[in-house]
């Protein structure tokens, strides 16, 4: 029986987000493993982090055009598929160039699951509700992450590396069934012509008229600047929150001699109000009708927060871990505006391409951010990777567009 009931369709979709997340970037979790399993440093074990962005990067437009054409519950349920084939093949690596390899093919089939669940949201959830909706299956990213970072390092030192990353695959692969008994998305009237959703009454969803954003424009939503600038702020502001998620369990076993598991404990403390930031700020920006003016207050919150958790922590050695976590919370808080605001700008004829070049933006980011950072970190530390951080931070201020409403 199909599920139609668009709450418990965000449910199984921030489920099957949270699988796919844990399965591709649980990797710094267990960082400490994979570096000593391979003998390996610490730049270069941050490199490998970014492998499954890197696959993610080269698939993910590919994807976007599927999530358009073949439907969002298919493609998601085959990217889950693949994502746990493709971490069940680590047994079966010798070295740190098939462990990349690995990596490399999890991040390759794991990208559309953002971008088809968002894709659902759009669909499924009115404009009035949709930044809370939107926010709520966003909160799935640092949820992941946080599942990630109790459970990996403690499994990690138990299994080591391989036996870690099997766990989020068992996930990925339990998840993926569960996505395919959801209902199809409403069927919507023609783009443009002023009609509402056809079909669904009741609690599955109410016809819409909010404009252009709630029905999608025809024409392509990148001949106009608004949408590149927010592409931009997310790119910018996710080297801070992907640096931070990378290094921030190694900072603290490595500069303050924290133990593994209990440095990750800190780090998956982070994740929950990150998760309730993306959330509440989902709710602001529908009372106020702006996705992207709540950014431009959190992105210079974060560039001050960054400059002193650089600075405090070598006078101060007790300031580091409540600003680690203040910084932390602050990095992933801005996913769920962005990626609402795209979606509106796009309409659901371009949603899915929308998303996914969204996701490919973003992961061009990740990729690169461990790359930056490696040699920041040989010659300066890793307090200066923070520092390195507020300078993106501080860009993303000026790039937020002056508005970027619900309409």
């Amino acid at each position: 029986m199909r599920v139609r009931n668009r709450w418990v369709i965000l449910s199984v979709s921030m489920v099957a987000q949270i699988a796919s997340v844990a399965s591709m970037y649980g990797v710094p979790y267990v960082l400490p493993q994979l570096r000593d399993a391979y003998g390996l440093s610490t730049a270069q074990a941050g490199m490998l982090v970014g492998l499954p962005a890197f696959g993610l990067l080269v698939t993910l437009l590919a994807w976007g055009v599927v999530i358009d054409r073949v439907g969002e519950r298919p493609t998601m349920a085959l990217s889950l598929l693949l994502t746990a084939g493709s971490l069940a093949l680590l047994p079966l690596a010798a070295g740190p160039w098939t462990v990349g390899g690995v990596l490399f093919l999890a991040g390759a089939s794991g990208g559309p699951v953002n971008a088809a669940s968002g894709r659902l949201i759009l669909s499924w959830f009115a404009a009035r509700e949709r930044g809370l909706a939107m926010g709520i299956r966003q909160s799935a990213l640092p949820l992941g992450m946080g599942i990630a970072a109790v459970v990996l390092p403690g499994a990690a030192e138990r299994w080591g590396f391989v036996g870690a990353m099997l766990l989020p695959a068992a996930l990925a692969a339990l998840a993926a069934p569960t996505v395919l008994l959801l209902s199809p998305p409403p069927r919507r009237r023609a783009e443009g012509t002023g009609g509402g959703r056809e079909g669904p009454t009741g609690d599955e969803a109410e016809p819409e008229r909010t404009g252009r954003s709630a029905r999608g424009p025809s024409a392509s939503p990148y001949r106009a600047w608004t949408i590149w600038r927010v592409h931009g702020v997310s790119m910018l502001l996710g080297v801070p929150q992907i640096s931070l998620m990378a290094y921030a369990l190694v900072y603290l076993v490595q500069e303050h001699g924290w133990s593994a598991p209990a440095a990750g404990a800190v780090v998956a403390a982070a994740q929950v109000p990150g998760a309730a930031g993306r959330l509440l700020l989902g709710l602001f920006s529908d009372r106020i009708g702006d996705r992207m003016r709540p950014v431009r207050v959190l992105a210079s919150v974060s560039t001050c927060g960054l400059l002193l958790l650089a600075a405090a922590p070598g006078a101060a050695p007790w300031t580091a871990v409540p600003l680690l976590l203040v910084c932390l919370v602050l990095s992933m808080s801005h996913n769920g505006l962005t990626f609402t605001s795209v979606a509106e700008i796009a309409g659901t004829a371009w949603a899915g391409r929308a998303l996914a070049v969204q996701n490919w933006l973003q992961a061009v980011s990740t990729t690169l951010t461990p790359v930056m950072m490696a040699p920041v970190i040989d010659g300066a530390g890793l307090p200066a990777v923070f520092a390195a951080c507020a300078v993106f931070a501080a860009a993303a201020v000026a790039a937020v567009p002056v508005t970027s409403g619900r309409s």
